[in-house]
């Protein structure tokens, strides 16, 4: 019998990819969740236990007579670090998949100061010693820095904290990728793009991210690694990609950085400055390499994406797009946008 695995949020579009990718390597895995849902197709072969981390001991439970690798795909309260913690003896290592909104700038300004006007200047790459923001309580930055806190900082279990950045791929109900896509299935003439197209905020296939779980999973050990996808795409590159996959053309506005406070040129990859994340010591340290580039990886994306879209009403089949991209739809304030600034001198 090949090593254990067992995958906590492993229904998830993260984790079934991760699953996936052990299960395909040789690892006998099992998959946890509430069974809230009915199992993924692509995980269907794989062992599925029902567990809620909130019920005390079910995750022991489920763990039985214990794994090799627990892979934590849903820990978002600090409670949760401390449940891995008393799993010791329970499983070999740890991974816990975490966020590169952790990082904090020179000046304490992270991705949590940008509704107030503070976007953070980054070092470019960032690398994993960069500054983080204080761990606590108060966001879903700061919740993650604790939990990473106290994962790192321990002695007895095995952990490695994996920081993807904007994370995308079939099943991603927040999907970014919507804001380009229903523009180009709606077959809009134009695109506007904030800051020339220029803004980079580091993407992260799922299929990276997967394999970057894989590998650390065979490489146990204590530490923190960065996951963006090679050569990371400005917004002009991806939006021509999603346009390309979606079979469409239009015509690009590229907006000047004095233009794009406009609020119907908000896109979730606009940013006066770049967020890139250095993937030097995933390599020297686990051996990693990206396993998609994002031209690849966003052609399946949009492939899920017309599928679901196809099939219901999109605020249904994405919800999580619904509540974080629901007002930047306003096709009529970019047609007036165009109109005042072509009738400019």
């Amino acid at each position: 019998m090949g090593k254990r695995a067992f995958v906590l949020g492993g229904t998830g579009f993260v984790g079934r990819n991760i699953a996936r990718r052990l299960a395909d390597n040789g690892w006998d895995v099992t998959i946890g969740s509430r069974g809230k849902t009915p199992m993924p197709l692509d995980v269907a072969d794989i062992s599925h236990a029902v567990v809620d981390r909130r019920e005390d001991s079910a995750l022991g439970r489920a763990l039985g007579g214990g794994v090799d690798v627990l892979i934590d795909v849903i820990s978002y309260e600090i409670a949760d670090a401390q449940q891995l913690l008393d799993l010791k003896d329970k499983a070999g290592s740890v991974v816990a998949i975490s966020s590169a909104s952790v990082y904090a700038d020179a000046e304490g300004r992270s991705l949590d100061t940008i509704q107030a006007g503070n976007y953070p200047a980054f070092p470019n790459p960032i690398p994993e010693s960069q500054r983080t923001v204080a761990p606590g309580n108060e966001s879903y930055s700061t919740k993650k820095a604790a939990i990473e806190e106290m994962l790192l900082g321990q002695g007895d279990l095995r952990a490695t904290v994996i920081r993807p950045c904007a994370v995308y791929g079939p099943g991603d109900t927040l999907c970014r990728e919507w804001f380009f896509a229903k523009r180009a299935l709606d077959r809009r003439p134009h695109v506007l793009l904030a800051y020339e197209g220029t803004s980079v905020f580091h993407t992260s296939s799922v299929r990276n991210v997967a394999e970057l779980g894989r590998l650390a999973a065979e490489s146990p050990g204590t530490r923190v690694l960065n996951c963006g996808d090679p050569d990371p795409p400005d917004v002009l590159r991806i939006s021509r990609a999603i346009a390309n996959a979606a079979g469409h053309e239009w015509e690009e506005f590229l907006i000047s950085a004095e233009e794009s406070e406009d609020p119907s040129l908000r896109n979730p990859w606009r940013a006066p400055r770049p967020m890139i994340l250095d993937m030097s010591k995933a390599k020297d340290e686990i051996g990693y390499e990206p396993v998609v580039t994002y031209e690849d990886a966003i052609i399946e994306t949009v492939e899920w994406i017309r599928s679901v879209a196809t099939r219901s009403e999109w605020k249904e089949a994405l919800p999580r797009a619904a509540e974080y991209l629901g007002e930047r739809f306003d096709y009529a304030a970019e047609d007036a946008f165009l109109r005042e600034r072509s009738s400019q001198p």
